[in-house]
């Protein structure tokens, strides 16, 4: 019997929510629940962002939520991976709309299947994709079909 995604993290209906604000100069933040126009566009080209980037965190393995010193860690350990790997990489928080939680998170410019092998070797439930013109998000931990943001209706 296949799983579904909620029942990996009961937080997975709230993905599509998601707030993204990039730690760059200028300050760039990204609702994922409205549609991207020339104006957010254009703000994550001034970033260095306009192609096709993976947004990922290693908090809270397979959704389980963790210390916040085992998450900085792992945060931490994905980091140097990277490094390690050669990509370069943007620091992100991901939050509720509201801002009451927000997980550390990287925009990292990757090939898609290396950032979402990444991704399941760090037990994450999805990631988020930016095709150069559109954010969906990408089930790991799970299968489930990608899904195109904002989530309609």
């Amino acid at each position: 019997m296949r799983s579904t995604p909620d029942q990996h993290d009961p937080d997975w209906p709230k993905y599509p929510e998601t707030v993204l604000h990039f730690g760059t100069e200028p300050k760039v933040t990204i609702d994922l629940r409205a549609m991207l126009g020339a104006q957010e566009l254009s703000a994550l080209r001034s970033i260095g962002l306009g192609k096709p980037f993976g947004v990922m965190t290693a908090f809270d393995p397979r959704g389980e939520n963790l210390p916040s010193e085992e998450n900085d860690a792992r945060m931490r350990r994905l980091e140097a991976q990277l490094k390690e790997m050669g990509h370069s990489f943007t620091r992100v928080d991901a939050c509720s709309p509201d801002g009451e939680h927000c997980e550390c998170s990287v925009a990292v410019k990757m090939p898609r299947d290396e950032a979402v092998k990444l991704a399941t070797e760090f037990e994450q439930v999805a990631i988020f994709w930016f095709d150069g013109e559109m954010f969906w998000i990408i089930g790991k931990c799970v299968r489930a079909d990608p899904m195109m943001l904002p989530r309609s209706s």
